[in-house]
């Protein structure tokens, strides 16, 4: 590595001094080209020439071999488990949840009202209560929204108290004011039992 960067040097202080040489004397004159501009050099070609001989031959670099894109190889096909277990290819769902709709927010009011009917009373019992007097009892639709509201208070109970159950093996008195809330908000009538202060 060193040898080479030597001869470089002595190649280039050769050259200037022959250069310096040749300052006094003129170069032939290159016939001018109308579409191509030659530029003129400061040293003399002999010069550029022993330059461009120790330099070392530019090698560009070969292209990078293209390789077929591979297409995505089956695990079923590879790794084959031992134990028989189907293996699915892995997805990415990248799509938002939808939303959870409940019953409520899906129907009108109306439309709940004839899906609470079709739900909690039977054909004979609507067809035998089909007209109603006002001022002597419920329409159907009014009892059949009072039982889908019950069910519906049953339910949000149910899954308040599930919950409940969970928080309490961690934090029990968190578990304890999710227990009240739930008695608070859906507790019919009064009861002086659970108030009670030990």
């Amino acid at each position: 590595m060193q040898p080479r960067s030597s001869n470089r040097l002595i190649t280039l202080a050769v050259g200037l001094c022959i250069a310096g040489i040749n300052l006094g004397a003129k170069e032939p004159a290159a016939e001018e080209d109308s579409t191509q501009t030659v530029k003129h050099r400061s040293f003399s070609t002999g010069v550029a020439a022993a330059l461009a001989a120790s330099m070392p031959k530019y090698d560009p670099p070969k292209p990078a071999e293209k390789k077929p894109e591979e297409e995505d190889v089956d695990l079923r096909d590879v790794d084959k488990p031992r134990n028989q277990i189907i293996r699915l290819p892995e997805y990415v769902v990248q799509e938002k949840k939808p939303p959870v709709f409940r019953e409520r927010d899906i129907y009108t009011t109306k439309g709940l009202a004839e899906l609470a009917k079709r739900r909690y009373l039977s054909q004979s019992v609507q067809a035998l209560n089909r007209y109603t007097i006002p001022l002597f009892g419920m329409s159907a639709e009014a009892y059949a929204m009072m039982l889908y509201a019950e069910d519906e208070r049953l339910e949000n109970i149910s899954e308040l108290n599930a919950s409940a159950d969970d928080v309490g093996l961690v934090d029990p008195e968190n578990a304890r004011q999710i227990r009240e809330a739930t008695r608070d908000t859906y507790q019919r009538g009064f009861d002086y039992t659970y108030r009670k202060k030990p």
